[in-house]
């Protein structure tokens, strides 16, 4: 009997498996139909040189103004702590692209190399913005950052921002380009920074998201731990958490 139950679960492991892999093909596969090119993308950690085009991703992907971080606060972000980030990056040829808006931040992309002849650009699609922190949850201080922190060297930041040394991550902004949602982007830039953040060596990863993302989220694996006090953007916000 236990050979028979161990049997099951191991089929029941690799049709899943299998369902997995089928679902990341077909998301494959709708973004290459939307881009109408090849779907390689490149997948690293953000940096000072990458702030106009989060920046501008940040304004198309969010509905709500309120809601979305001020440039202050990303420049903050990626000066300070970048290796708490990560975006999803594409190499795009213009002349090979009938509509470049497709790409919301196709105009702030860098070119991916000086001088080269086909003036191909590597566009941002996909990020996550966060700092740390030892709170369970996100704080309202989590989300601020130190007035002076461009003039002030010390460590002290007045119990607002990033905190070295924290053992939470808190994760401000996922933005995916609005053109291209729908196509697995999302889950692409999550399941790579949550790998790096255990990597580092964090706890968890916090987050903070409105009511009817709370679903969303547990798909990624995060728990939701109740309504938050959080009052930034007005409020009315859910606490998830994941666990590393």
């Amino acid at each position: 009997d236990e050979d028979v139950d161990d049997d099951f679960a191991e089929l029941q492991r690799i049709q899943s498996a299998k369902r997995r892999e089928a679902k990341d093909m077909s998301h494959k596969s709708r973004i290459q139909e939307v881009l109408g090119m090849t779907f390689s993308p490149n997948i690293r950690p953000l940096g000072i040189s990458d702030l106009q085009s989060v920046i501008m991703l940040e304004k198309a992907s969010m509905p709500k103004p309120e809601h979305q971080a001020t440039p202050d606060k990303f420049e903050y972000r990626l000066t300070v702590c970048p290796e708490l980030s990560m975006g999803i990056f594409l190499t795009v040829v213009p002349s090979q692209i009938e509509d470049t808006d497709i790409f919301a931040t196709f105009d702030a992309a860098h070119p991916v190399e000086t001088d080269r002849p086909d003036q191909a650009k590597s566009v941002l699609l996909a990020h996550i913005v966060a700092t740390a922190s030892n709170s369970n949850t996100v704080l309202d201080s989590d989300m601020e950052i130190p007035a002076d922190w461009k003039t002030c060297k010390g460590k002290d930041t007045g119990g607002k921002g990033h905190l070295e040394g924290g053992h939470t991550v808190c994760l401000h902004t996922l933005a995916v380009s609005p053109k291209l949602q729908g196509c697995g982007l999302g889950k692409l830039v999550m399941k790579a920074f949550l790998q790096r953040m255990k990597n580092i060596g964090f706890d968890r990863v916090a987050l903070l998201c409105q009511d009817y993302l709370v679903g969303y989220y547990e798909r990624f694996g995060y728990k939701h731990a109740g309504k938050s006090k959080v009052q930034f953007g007005g409020g009315g916000w859910h606490d998830m958490v994941f666990d590393l």
